[in-house]
């Protein structure tokens, strides 16, 4: 009896053995003027228990062009440009009503410029690339505020929004020089969101009838070898006796 409770217990431990296991999926960007919505999958309960999930994020931001004109009554010299991205990204969330969980800022300037411009004349520069790049890593467990929002067949939403901003160093045509400007940015990069979680056991199929039998005879036969084993022991030594 030893023997069987010995090996059923095997199989036990056996089938209630898990892993921990990951799956990643990446969202790229593209590129983002202002703002955009985006769409992630959630991690599917069958596959086990989600334990973990981390985003990383990367954001890289360019002012792509930027026209300034003078309107000015009089002629400027322009000395300088400084530009700015704010960043912003909110996870589980349509538009940005949900929670925000990414905030950063990227700088950007063009120097030593000392162009004239007459009134309504135009300067225009391109692909200016801000820094730094925006990284940063959000991690979640179980207990965590809107956890539960990554677990499911759907979708997970997230809103990227980028706010970008100019500021004209300039002399002449008095101490408060106006201007008409047009300014382009754009935004790049992506989050990686990884899911940890412990894997369902496998499912064990039924096995067919003669297989049950075959397999329940090779447990009696087990036992009935030890049996004798031990039956056949007594006996020998009082033949020694």
């Amino acid at each position: 009896m030893k023997i069987i409770s010995s090996l059923a217990a095997f199989i036990l431990a056996t089938a209630l053995t898990s892993h921990a296991s990951v799956i990643t999926q990446t969202v790229d960007f593209g590129t983002v003027n202002s703002s955009q919505q985006f769409y992630f999958n959630q991690f599917n309960t069958s596959l086990g228990t989600l334990t973990s999930v981390t985003m990383d994020w990367t954001v890289n931001s360019t002012i792509s062009s930027f026209t300034l004109t003078n309107k000015n009554t009089g002629t400027v010299t322009l000395k300088s440009l400084s530009f700015t991205a704010a960043v912003q990204g909110y996870v589980p969330s349509v538009g940005d009503a949900g929670d925000q969980v990414l905030s950063g800022f990227s700088n950007g300037s063009k120097t030593n410029i000392n162009q004239s411009l007459a009134k309504d004349a135009t300067y225009t520069t391109t692909n200016v690339l801000l820094s730094p790049t925006i990284t940063q890593t959000d991690s979640y467990v179980s207990g965590d505020t809107n956890f539960d929002s990554f677990k499911g067949t759907g979708q997970v939403p997230l809103y990227l929004s980028t706010a970008f901003g100019a500021t004209v160093t300039a002399t002449g045509a008095g101490s408060n020089p106006t201007w008409l400007t047009s300014m382009t940015g754009s935004t790049t990069g992506n989050v990686v969101v990884t899911y940890t979680y412990d894997a369902a056991p496998p499912i064990s199929p039924v096995p067919e009838p003669p297989s049950v039998i075959l397999g329940f005879g090779g447990i009696l036969g087990m036992a009935g070898i030890a049996f004798l084993r031990r039956a056949k022991k007594p006996a020998e030594e009082q033949a020694a006796a």
